[in-house]
């Protein structure tokens, strides 16, 4: 009898045990690992505000979703992280739009010169194209979460650039993208495509003379060891569009996704804050170390010449003439 009675309490003791280790397996299978890919350093503004942004959604989800930023693009290039998404390698990302341009080409719309006048234009657009886009990225493996301002575009140089004529016949180091190809082409100068990390040594063994980017890129990348003028010329926003993968985000509950998001949405403000701080900082820091500030003042003569891309590209671009129009008139 005592040997029945025990045989039963081992018999449900293993049962209370083993329903235990279930709980705790099937509680396990509820978290939701996201590797966030980001091409950016470590300590980089973006960085730091998307490692906060994991942070957050993990306290807000109980730890159900864990996602870890991978900076200095461990996990591959834009062009990687972006098919790694559609794949389901990677979960997250921070990628230019000019790279998804080959799955949602509406995306070129941001590659327009002089289309968006400021930051706070800018947004305005951004926030408009998102609620536009969000189904194009999505029938593409994308869940479009914001966009964001990567900064204002502006021509570094070996020479100075102070109005159109200067450039003319430069070697221009341009994306590569067909509207910054076609954009330099229009300007007179003699665009190259090169791969972002070999600016440098391309300016460096003059393979080029001039390249467009963002000023804390300018400092962090000592770029302005080898293109000692900077032309404050604001000609077009790199804009990134921040992306889930379509799939990964569909698995989440909807009390997760709602958390993503709304944490998202309130990370974008500061996103660009800590930019427009670090952008200004980074630009006395060059002044500083020698880099020469050009002030350009009218750039009437600039939009002018850059004209033609519009009514190009306009009709090139799914939706583009309506996009343009809608956007101007903001």
């Amino acid at each position: 009898m005592k040997k029945t009675l025990f045989t039963r309490a081992l018999k449900g003791a293993l049962a209370v045990a083993a329903a235990g280790g279930f709980a705790l397996s099937a509680q396990a299978a509820d978290v939701h690992k996201g590797k966030f890919s980001i091409d950016v350093p470590p300590g980089h503004p973006k960085t730091v505000s998307f490692e906060k942004f994991g942070k957050t959604v993990g306290e807000r989800t109980d730890g159900r979703v864990e996602i870890t930023v991978f900076p200095s693009s461990q996990l591959g290039g834009e062009l990687e992280t972006a098919n790694g998404m559609r794949l389901g390698s990677i979960e997250m990302g921070s990628i230019t739009t000019s790279v998804l341009a080959s799955w949602i080409p509406e995306v070129q719309i941001f590659d327009m010169p002089f289309l968006l006048r400021d930051d706070a234009h800018a947004e305005k657009a951004m926030d408009w194209l998102a609620d536009r886009l969000a189904p194009k990225f999505a029938d593409q493996g994308f869940h479009l979460l914001a966009f964001t301002i990567n900064g204002a575009r502006q021509p570094m140089s070996t020479f100075p650039i102070r109005k159109p004529e200067d450039v003319v016949g430069k070697k221009m180091r341009v994306m590569q993208s067909p509207i910054h190809v076609a954009l330099w082409r229009q300007m007179g100068a003699n665009p190259v495509p090169i791969p972002a990390p070999e600016i440098y040594t391309s300016l460096q063994t003059k393979v080029v003379d001039f390249f467009d980017n963002t000023p804390t890129n300018y400092l962090r990348s000592k770029f302005y060891e080898v293109a000692p003028y900077y032309t404050n010329l604001s000609h077009i926003y790199a804009i990134a569009a921040w992306v889930a993968s379509e799939r990964w985000f569909n698995k989440l509950s909807e009390a997760d996704q709602k958390a993503v998001v709304e944490t998202a949405k309130g990370t974008v403000p500061e996103i660009h804050k800590l930019l427009t701080e670090e952008d200004k900082a980074s630009l006395a820091k060059t002044e500083e170390l020698g880099a020469t500030i050009i002030q350009i003042d009218d750039k009437a003569p600039w939009q002018a010449k850059m004209a033609p891309i519009w009514e190009e590209y306009g009709k090139k671009i799914p939706g583009g003439e309506e996009m343009i129009k809608a956007i101007s008139a903001m």
